[in-house]
């Protein structure tokens, strides 16, 4: 993936994805987020996971003031690396907000 951070609207971020693998095991798993502005973010990972898996994808910092704040994502299997590797395409997951009904009526 490290070719692709020289394009232009393309950065590569260190990231550290956890979630439930295809087995339901939870793994943790330090890797490169690709963003670019075109396709979208990017991550390799030697797990498995379901379709449309959860992940919750945190930014490792240099810097320990400076703590990212987790971010959860659905993953789709985009496909396999040479090396045999998964490649998942992340989409950012929205919160469903449930009106609460009125009691007083």
């Amino acid at each position: 993936m490290h070719r692709y951070a020289r394009l232009r609207g393309t950065g590569l971020y260190a990231v550290e994805v956890s979630g439930w693998d295809y087995t339901q095991n939870f793994l943790v798993e330090r890797c490169d987020l690709l963003w670019n502005e075109d396709t979208g973010r990017h991550v390799v990972l030697h797990q498995n996971l379901r379709d449309s898996a959860v992940l919750i994808v945190r930014l490792l910092e240099t810097d320990k003031a400076a703590r990212s704040h987790p971010i959860v994502y659905q993953a789709q299997l985009m496909g396999r690396t040479p090396g045999g590797h998964r490649q998942f395409r992340l989409t950012t997951v929205v919160p469903c907000v449930k009106e609460v009904e009125s009691s007083g009526r």
